[in-house]
């Protein structure tokens, strides 16, 4: 989890995918879809007013004109601040507003006075009696009774919802809590006995403190794990640190005699394999152990350290016929643990050497934070490069090529320590290609310029 999640958690701010989160989604998921449904229902209600009950209100004050006209020929037409009747005799629209002639149906809007208001017509007897309700009263009836209902049943539906949310968020409280705690605690440092979760458990929540109970069981079988596998790092690091000693220093001793040819050749190709196994069982201590990987203090130009390490790994395998195409596109610095590089470019040398017939040619680029190493043996197949990095396995098990299948295992576990990335392409009967991206790396110089810097 990165830093900026972890502040986020601390301050009991969501988390994009964390249960806080969801939660938070859910609260306005249920704000949308009760405004939605308020906001429908109060459409719908506008609508049945106006199709229905005002519809029903002007046919009964349609009716109640013409049962009183009948008794009285002098029945005044309505007139009141919402409604307004016309009667047109025989079809003569003269009296009354143009856009009354215009009229087709019984029930429908008109424009009128630059308002649309709603016309009802009637007839009887060679009479036509126009009823206008107007525009402008319905849209206050709309906000009387439609918007001020709304607001209020939003208000009172809003409230509870509210509170539901932040008893729910009190609730989820001890967990982000022991997730704050989790993320503090330095298992390699102190280890998880450290961890203390009285505060958290005193919070009276179920179902939080059983969970704090087993992980409490099984953080002490980790721990009992982690103190068995230091000691064995400390044990094995004296055990197998003795024996190179005595072959280092036997050779140191062979260098000096007088021996034939031969046998100081072998014993020149003895001595760095020897450093190199020193190296490795240091390395392995070291990751196993879990401890802070030592970054050089200066930056240390790569270049030189990577054409040192093909040029050594590649000497190991005298008398075959190996030669390296150095290619360096890019002068590069970083801040590294030059061990640990060593170690990587020394294998990923190592199998291109070993897949390879001679005569064989090992690319070495530099592109960028890029380290480039290429041959052209026996390649590998996807279903191949998808288990590489397992421990113990072999490409071909078989073949007579020696090997314990650990040395990429190594190289995945030193990138995963280092920050770096470790990509293969291959091929069958083409080659394989390992591209090695390393962290921060500084470009100093390009092309021509870095050309001129190896020169001299």
């Amino acid at each position: 989890m990165t830093d900026k999640k972890r502040i986020n958690i601390r301050k009991n701010k969501p988390v994009k995918g964390s249960t806080l989160s969801r939660l938070n989604k859910v609260f306005i998921m249920q704000l949308i879809f009760i405004s939605i449904a308020t906001v429908g229902g109060v459409i719908g209600a506008a609508k049945v007013v106006e199709d229905v009950l005002i519809k029903e209100a002007l046919i009964g004050e349609a009716e109640f004109y013409w049962e009183h006209k009948e008794k009285y020929e002098e029945f005044p037409l309505p007139k009141t601040m919402n409604l307004t009747g016309y009667l047109v005799y025989d079809n003569d629209y003269s009296m009354v507003p143009k856009v009354l002639s215009e009229v087709t149906e019984q029930y429908q809007r008109v424009d009128l006075n630059e308002k649309r208001p709603i016309v009802y017509i009637t007839e009887k007897d060679n009479k036509k009696l126009f009823l206008i309700f107007e525009e402008a009263q319905v849209s206050k009836l709309a906000l009387y009774f439609g918007i001020t209902p709304l607001i209020i049943v939003l208000l009172i539906i809003y409230l509870p919802a509210f509170l539901s949310y932040l008893f729910s968020k009190r609730a989820y409280s001890p967990v982000l809590k022991l997730v704050d705690r989790l993320e503090k605690a330095n298992i390699s440092r102190s280890g998880l006995e450290d961890l203390k979760f009285d505060d958290i458990k005193q919070m009276g929540h179920v179902d939080v403190n059983t969970l704090i109970d087993s992980f409490d069981a099984f953080s002490h079988r980790i721990t009992g794990m982690i103190n068995r596998e230091r000691n064995f790092s400390r044990y094995a690091s004296h055990e197998l640190r003795t024996p190179l000693t005595v072959l280092r220093g036997s050779m140191d001793l062979l260098v000096k005699q007088d021996l034939p040819d031969k046998s100081m050749r072998l014993v020149k190709r003895m001595q760095p394999m020897i450093e190199e196994m020193q190296a490795l069982i240091e390395a392995l201590l070291m990751l196993s152990r879990d401890e802070i990987i030592e970054i050089s203090e200066d930056p240390m130009l790569v270049n030189d350290i990577l054409k040192s390490t093909v040029e050594d790994t590649i000497r190991l395998f005298e008398p075959r016929q190996i030669m390296m195409l150095w290619q360096p596109k890019n002068l590069v610095q970083a801040y590294l643990p030059e061990q640990l590089f060593t170690i990587v470019i020394s294998n990923l040398v190592r199998n291109a050497c070993i897949y390879s017939r001679d005569p064989a040619t090992l690319l070495v680029k530099i592109e960028g934070a890029d380290v480039i190493i290429e041959d052209q043996g026996k390649g590998m197949s996807q279903e191949q490069l998808d288990h590489i990095m397992e421990p113990f396995y072999r490409v071909d098990e078989h073949g007579s090529e020696k090997g314990f299948g650990l040395g990429l295992s190594i190289v995945d576990m030193i990138c995963q320590q280092c920050g770096w990335m470790i990509k293969f392409e291959s091929k069958i009967g083409t080659g394989t290609k390992a591209t090695l991206t390393l962290d921060n790396a500084e470009i100093l110089a390009t092309n021509n310029e870095c050309e001129k810097y190896h020169d001299e």
